[in-house]
């Protein structure tokens, strides 16, 4: 089956679909197919796949807060302008957001379910059978597709409003699990972590057979799905598990992907589809027609002259960390402001190089730059971790995945990892310099029980309290609270503790 991207559509869309609800049940029927009628032809099918990849991109989702929260809640990425400025990333930096803040809080809960709700309806659709046009091949692979999505919306919002699965082995509430289509006057309770887990990892295992092995730019294959798995796996401690992930993936992809070369790292960023990129959402100026393409993350680190609502800036410790290595090809994606002795910026930020230009647009413009949800690099550093865990041979195996990813970054042979030198610290500073910007550095620090420590530099340099300094492995403030809208809406839901 043979399927061209079209599932791109405008912020707006979304936020018509969520923004006037109370709760994450009462959805705009527009935005979702529940008729029998309306799915019954392989080509209804697809188009309502296509949804369901179009509702994973767009704005409060991948499009926007879950591409940012896990760099601006860590030690590498700031708000650049905080205390009571209105730009929405502050809250999330500062460790202060409210039930009922709506950008931060009300609209991420609500985007992941609408794609947890269209996910739900083709699969019972395609239960159901009788679908015009349709191979059994066919069915089993969108349903195949229907079910990682939905397992990753599962898991993105256990990560948001959850406590790490290893604060507890998953014994604390995660979100509630919906697993088949709902009516408004449901009122499900909260899962626990354990639970929301175990059935993501129950949706991408059922997926993984009948996953395409073969290259899917712009949907999920196969290989896609390990990758995430890997992640998934880490979270929870089951390092075997991450192992077999990452290295299946590393090992058996078939040529299909490899990590960027020195001479390719500069040049790849803002393109679609590189090399390295196992699962991308697609994005442009044009689709659909008359549209304007992404308004969220690339635009939040964009440097201010091109756009003036930008609002996250590299720290010192990031630039510090990166500068042990003046050969490190990374430092292509560091700038400094365009704008001389900017005045928008913490004094000491003005002459380093504190814009980050992962995200530059195909055409220079960062609204149709794509978004590239997992790639290869983070898939060698999991199994460099998982490796470091297992100990032994896995270990040294690991260590040679990490070298592996070093040596593509940088001719310094003298960052290459020794047998002593291989700790989780040697392995978590190189997730930092690789995956920053990249949402995945707060979740990589806690699941290893690590401290979130900003209180160097120009970090939270306006704020008149050091409570967001530190932040511990158990600080209930990493659960984001539950919306008020629910808890209003729903006597079963439950608020997080503070």
């Amino acid at each position: 089956m043979k399927r061209v991207i079209l599932y791109i559509g405008m912020m707006a869309a979304s936020l018509a679909a969520t923004s006037c609800s109370d709760s994450w049940l009462d959805l705009n029927p527009s935005t979702s197919v529940t008729t029998d009628q309306a799915l019954s032809t392989l080509t209804d099918i697809e188009t309502a796949l296509n949804g369901v990849y179009r509702e994973t991109s767009l704005h409060s989702y991948y499009g926007d807060n879950y591409w940012y929260y896990g760099d601006c809640r860590a030690m590498d990425v700031q708000a650049r302008v905080t205390k009571g400025d209105g730009r929405r990333v502050s809250p999330y930096y500062e460790y202060n957001v409210q039930a009922t803040d709506n950008l931060n809080i009300t609209l991420p809960w609500q985007q992941p379910y609408i794609v947890i709700r269209q996910a739900n309806n083709i699969l019972q659709r395609i239960e159901e059978g009788g679908i015009e046009g349709a191979t059994d091949e066919d069915l089993a692979s969108i349903k195949a597709e229907a079910l990682v999505l939905r397992g990753l919306a599962l898991f993105n919002l256990t990560r948001f409003f959850g406590m790490p699965y290893m604060y507890d082995n998953g014994a604390s509430l995660g979100v509630p699990i919906v697993t088949s289509p709902t009516d408004p006057t449901s009122a499900p309770a909260r899962n626990t972590v354990a639970e929301c887990y175990g059935q993501v990892v129950a949706d991408f295992t059922e997926a993984l057979p009948d996953l395409t092995r073969e290259k899917a730019d712009g949907y999920v294959n196969y290989w896609a799905a390990q990758a995430l798995l890997s992640r998934v796996y880490l979270d929870m401690g089951e390092y075997q598990a991450a192992w077999d992930a990452a290295t299946d993936v590393i090992e058996n992809n078939g040529g299909l992907y490899h990590l960027y070369t020195q001479s390719e790292y500069a040049a790849v960023w803002g393109q679609d589809f590189q090399s390295e990129s196992l699962f991308e959402l697609y994005i442009t100026m044009t689709e659909p027609a008359g549209g304007t393409g992404g308004e969220g993350a690339p635009m939040v680190y964009a440097n201010e002259a091109t756009f003036d609502w930008n609002n996250l800036i590299l720290t010192e410790d990031y630039l510090d960390l990166l500068e042990q290595d003046p050969d490190d090809v990374r430092h292509s994606v560091t700038v400094a402001s365009v704008t001389p002795n900017n005045g928008g910026l913490p004094e000491a930020a003005r002459d380093r190089k504190v814009f980050l230009t992962k995200f530059p647009g195909k055409t220079g413009n960062p609204q149709d730059n794509d978004i590239c949800i997992i790639r290869l690099s983070e898939v060698y550093l999991n199994a460099a971790e998982a490796g470091f865990h297992l100990g032994g041979s896995y270990a040294e195996t690991g260590r040679t995945y990490l070298n592996d990813l070093i040596s593509q970054r940088t001719p310094n042979t003298g960052m290459q990892v020794s047998t002593a030198g291989f700790t989780i610290d040697r392995i978590l500073e190189e997730v930092r310099r690789e995956l920053v910007g990249e949402g995945q550095v707060f979740f990589d620090f806690l699941r290893n029980g690590k401290p979130i420590v900003r209180n160097k530099g120009w970090h939270l340099v306006t704020l008149d309290t050091s409570d967001a300094w530190t932040i511990q492995p158990n600080d209930l403030r990493i659960a984001l609270p539950i919306p008020q809208t629910e808890i209003d809406a729903n006597p079963n839901m439950v608020q997080n503790p503070r």
